[in-house]
């Protein structure tokens, strides 16, 4: 009975049963941290990826479409909490080779980081006496497009111009239509690489279109490149047949996009059949020879010069 009692009371023995649990919990808490954190760290892994793979889908169809024959060539992902923040490169294909044009950011995710920006703007054609035209960052200018249905106060011809540069390079160059055209009136004879400029627009964006054409000045009433749609195959176009896989594509990417125009556009055109497609205008790429003979086609209404790459 002494004996236990001394056991009982014995304060070594107490102190060092404290440790000992004291030791325990701590170990405890330790490996439920480190479960808890490589659990979470493979979960905001996941949910990161989950965003930014439907972040990419978004963004790749909204340059697909808006941007003649360009594509998201890379991407580089920052990842934070439940989102992150992407860096990507939008390359363009330029009949002989890809050139990158531009690199941009964008964000994704339930907790995707504000983005800030900071630009200044050129004076190029900013007082009325030359159009008011942007510019990518590697220095082309962005295309212009008429559509056939708006009356312009003044068309863009960028045929002396064109006549003007070298030979040994390529040039890309928009072209707007004096009217709609479906596939099968198309009988102008097209280079292997063409862009075709689709009507997507609604009665209320045509209305809204020309009104600016009547108000404003000529300079800057004009369809900027990010805002017509359309595109591109890279083959020879003889028949209506040679549209076929494109134009479905061009439909898919529509509500896939970021844009709630692309997406506004897809309901417009998700009924229509390529016979019936209207086509604007084209984009096409050539030496300057080949160009010019282009521009000879009298359904061409308006030539806007976009990139210049060397020849080879």
């Amino acid at each position: 009975m002494n004996d236990f009692s001394d056991d009982l009371f014995d304060e070594k023995k107490i102190k060092k049963a404290v440790r000992k649990g004291k030791l325990k919990t701590i170990i405890t808490v330790i490996i439920i941290s480190i479960v808890v954190f490589v659990v979470l760290n493979i979960a905001n892994t996941a949910i990161s990826a989950h965003y930014s793979e439907k972040a990419f889908k978004q963004w790749d169809a909204y340059v697909r479409l808006s941007t003649p024959n360009g594509y998201i060539s890379e991407t580089v992902d920052s990842k934070g909490i439940l989102g992150g923040t992407s860096n990507y490169e939008i390359s363009k294909d330029f009949k002989i080779k890809p050139v990158v044009i531009e690199r941009k950011q964008y964000s994704f995710g339930q907790n995707s980081p504000v983005l800030t920006s900071r630009f200044r703007d050129s004076k190029i054609g900013s007082t009325g006496e030359d159009w008011q035209f942007g510019y990518k960052e590697n220095g082309w200018r962005e295309m212009m497009f008429f559509h056939p249905n708006v009356s312009y106060q003044k068309y863009k011809d960028d045929e002396e111009l064109i006549e003007r540069m070298q030979s040994d390079k390529i040039y890309e160059v928009a072209l707007s239509f004096d009217q709609p055209y479906k596939p099968r009136e198309l009988f102008m004879q097209l280079p292997e690489m063409t862009w075709f400029w689709i009507d997507t627009y609604s009665r209320e964006q045509l209305n809204e279109f020309q009104q600016e054409a009547k108000e404003n000045d000529w300079s800057s009433t004009f369809i900027r490149e990010y805002d017509a749609l359309g595109f591109s195959i890279n083959r020879p176009y003889i028949s209506i047949h040679d549209l076929k896989g494109e134009y479905e594509e061009f439909v898919e990417l529509l509500p896939m996009s970021i844009s709630s125009d692309h997406q506004n556009a897809f309901n417009k055109m998700k009924d229509v059949k390529l016979e019936d497609v209207e086509i604007l205008g084209v984009v096409v790429y050539g030496t300057k020879e080949e160009i010019v003979e282009i521009l000879k086609e009298p359904i061409i209404k308006a030539s806007s010069i976009g990139g210049v790459i060397e020849n080879y």
